[in-house]
Formats: C-alpha cells, structure tokens, sequence
C-alpha cells in the first residue's frame, strides 16, 4: 500500500496496530524508559509519570475509556500532509516529548 492512501485511510491495519502495540512494549521495558521516568529509587518505572498522546488518524471514530493517561492528540507534532506521522509520543510531566513512534517506523 502506497503511504498516500494510508494518510487517507483514517486506521492502522490489524498487522499495523500489532506492531505498534509491540513497539510501545519494548521501549517501556528499555533501558531508556527506566531512565527517562526513573522513581526516587532509579530501580522501576514510574508510570504515573508518562503521558501517552495518541495521533487522531489512529483513534477517531472510536469510544474508548481513558484512565487519566491519554492527555491530549499528537497532531499538533505532524505537518501538513506529513508522510511520516507521529502516532504515538511519550512524554513526560514538563510536557517534553521522551519518545515517539511514527508511522514509518512500524515493520512491514
């Protein structure tokens, strides 16, 4: 599939969605999550900390319960007809982005 007609069609495939939900479980078990939100004791993540922002094209059309970590859309961080979109960012409570994920980087 051409990446044109993907920025058109508002959903991840299946595959597609199975590989970010993959890309999303590696980095929270990396090294570089466990630095970047760190507890007091530097030893385990602090989760409260992490503010997930989730791209529209990837969650429109969809009803989904939000337990205080969604916060807000990542549109803001694509262009105008931005080939390589920002799906996912993690950012934390200064509201710097720590990581993203972006639509170029999920396998084909």
């Amino acid at each position: 599939m051409h990446p044109l007609t993907k920025l058109i069609h508002p959903m991840l495939t299946p595959s597609e969605y199975k590989n970010l939900y993959a890309l999303m479980d590696t980095y929270l078990g990396s090294d570089a999550c466990k630095s970047a939100f760190a507890k007091n004791n530097q030893a385990e993540i602090d989760y409260s900390t992490i503010v997930i922002c989730v791209d529209d094209l990837i969650c429109e059309n969809f009803d989904y319960s939000n337990p205080n970590k969604i916060k807000d859309k990542v549109n803001v961080l694509n262009g105008k007809n931005d080939f390589n979109k920002t799906l996912i960012a993690f950012k934390n409570q200064k509201n710097e982005m720590v990581f993203s994920i972006k639509y170029f980087d999920l396998p084909k």
